[in-house]
C-alpha cells in the first residue's frame, strides 16, 4: 500500500494549494542514491479556492503569510516512535546540503545553516516537542516558512502531544469534502473529464464514484494488490 498511500497524500497535498514532487538525494557512488523524501510542496501564501466551498479545519495550519515549503515523508508504521526521517538526512549533512542547493531558496548555504536543517531533521525525538517544526526565514525573494512532517496513514488522528503529523483519516476526510459527487455546489462543477488528473486519476475516480462516505478502510480494500 506504500506508493498508493504516497498519491493520497499528493491528492490531499494537491488540494490544499501544494505544487508537489518528490526528490532524490544522489549519491557519489554509482548505482545508488544517499537518500530520498517523499514530499516537497511549495504552497503560497494568498492560495485561495473559495469556490470549492470545503470547510474543513486546516490540519496543516498553512501560512497565509509566507510561501510554504514542506519537506515531510509518508510513514505506513502503527506505532508513532518508528516514524522518523531516513537516516540519509537524519545522519548525512551532505545530503542536508543536497537538499538546500536543489530547493533553491538561499543565495548562501553555509554551515550554520546545514546544522540548524540537521537538528529539524532530528527534532522528532524530543518528546517534549508538540506541533509541527516551522522554521521561519526572511530571505531577499521572500518570507519563508519551512515545515517539517509526517503523513502516516496507518495511525489515529495526532493526539496533540509530541511531533505533528497528517492522519489518514484527516486525509480522507478532507479530500472526500472536496471530490464527493453527492454534494452540489453551484459555484464548483464536480463532474468533468478526470484526465487531467494524470497519474492521481485512479484515486480521483474511487472518491467520486464512491456512493458512501470513503474512510481509510475502503481506501485500502479499493487499492491493496494494484499496481
Amino acid at each position: 500500500m506504500d506508493e498508493h498511500y504516497e498519491y493520497l497524500t499528493k491528492l490531499y497535498l494537491r488540494l490544499k494549494g501544494f505544487i508537489v514532487s518528490n526528490l532524490i538525494i544522489h549519491s557519489e557512488n554509482q548505482g545508488d542514491s544517499d537518500s530520498e523524501i517523499d514530499i516537497i510542496g511549495v504552497r503560497m501564501p494568498y492560495h485561495l479556492q473559495d469556490d470549492r466551498q470545503v470547510n474543513v479545519t486546516d490540519e496543516l495550519e498553512c501560512s497565509n503569510t509566507r510561501i510554504e515549503i514542506l519537506i515531510a515523508d509518508v510513514k505506513n508504521y502503527k506505532k508513532l516512535e518508528n516514524v522518523k526521517f531516513n537516516k540519509g538526512l537524519r545522519k548525512n549533512k551532505q545530503s542536508i546540503e543536497k537538499l538546500l542547493k536543489w530547493l533553491g531558496c538561499f543565495p548562501e548555504i553555509n554551515d550554520e545553516l546545514i546544522n540548524e536543517f540537521y537538528d529539524y531533521f532530528n527534532l522528532h525525538r524530543k518528546k517534549d516537542w508538540n506541533g509541527f517544526v516551522n522554521c521561519q526565514k526572511d530571505l531577499e525573494q521572500g518570507k519563508y516558512n519551512f515545515k517539517f512532517a509526517f503523513f502516516c496513514p496507518s495511525l489515529e488522528n495526532w493526539n496533540e502531544k509530541g511531533f505533528k503529523y497528517i492522519s489518514g483519516i484527516q486525509m480522507i476526510d478532507f479530500i472526500w469534502e472536496c471530490l464527493n459527487n453527492k454534494k452540489t455546489i453551484e459555484t464548483c462543477s464536480r463532474k468533468y473529464n478526470f484526465s487531467g488528473w494524470n497519474e492521481l486519476e485512479d484515486y480521483v475516480r474511487f472518491f467520486k464514484n464512491s456512493g458512501n462516505k470513503v474512510t481509510i478502510e475502503s481506501f485500502e480494500k479499493e487499492f491493496k494488490g494494484r499496481k
